[in-house]
């Protein structure tokens, strides 16, 4: 009989053992997920201008130029045309054009979609006017092109505090070699982006 007890805890305990292997090799493999992924970075910075480098599980993809805000970085208020400095994270992509090919969601601009900046409950949100009724004195994104024609929210002031900054894009480059605080990108570079990325992007902004 002791005999047999004793062969019954030996299984239990090489059992144990065993999961413990498991549950080991399973953490590993997630922190190791964890540390890969789809990095945008943004860097180089000399005045509006800076370069990005997009890197997908830790090979290269491009290096490239941008424009930032008109005042460099560090955005602290509405207005202040700066960019901000620190780790965003994607909400949503958006764009005058259709759809090149993202799975991120993807909200087609028409003439009532706008990115609210009015002391309201929609601040700091891209909304459907029509839809909500409401009379709003933000970015007519319809209206705002080539810059609009593809984009991506990014959750800056996730919490949509009035006044401490709404609609931080990344966004196509327009006329001018500066932006309100958005990252903006060749047109070409923008499309690449939705189309090899997903709402896992992580943007790193620094200097």
């Amino acid at each position: 009989m002791k005999k047999l007890i004793f062969f019954v805890l030996g299984i239990v305990c090489l059992s144990a053992v065993a999961m413990g292997v498991s549950d080991c090799t399973c953490s590993g493999g997630e922190k190791k997920a964890a540390q890969s992924g789809q990095l945008l970075e943004i860097f180089d910075v000399d005045g509006s201008c800076a370069k990005a480098r997009l890197t997908i599980d830790g090979e290269e993809i491009f290096v490239t130029d941008v424009f930032i805000g008109q005042k460099g970085l560090g955005k602290q208020r509405e207005g202040d045309r700066k960019t901000p400095v620190g780790t965003l994270h994607i909400k949503g992509a958006f764009g005058v054009k259709p759809n090149p090919g993202t799975s991120i969601n993807y909200i087609d601009v028409t003439p009532s979609i706008f990115a609210c900046g009015d002391n309201n409950a929609y601040y700091n949100q891209v909304i459907d006017t029509a839809a909500l009724h409401h009379k709003c004195n933000g970015e007519d994104m319809y209206h705002i092109v080539p810059e609009y024609n593809y984009g991506m929210m990014t959750d800056y002031n996730a919490a949509c505090v009035p006044g401490l900054g709404s609609a931080i894009f990344i966004h196509c480059k327009g006329s001018k070699a500066y932006t309100a605080g958005c990252i903006a990108f060749d047109e070409e570079r923008m499309i690449e982006i939705l189309r090899r990325c997903d709402s896992t992007l992580v943007v790193k902004v620094g200097k």
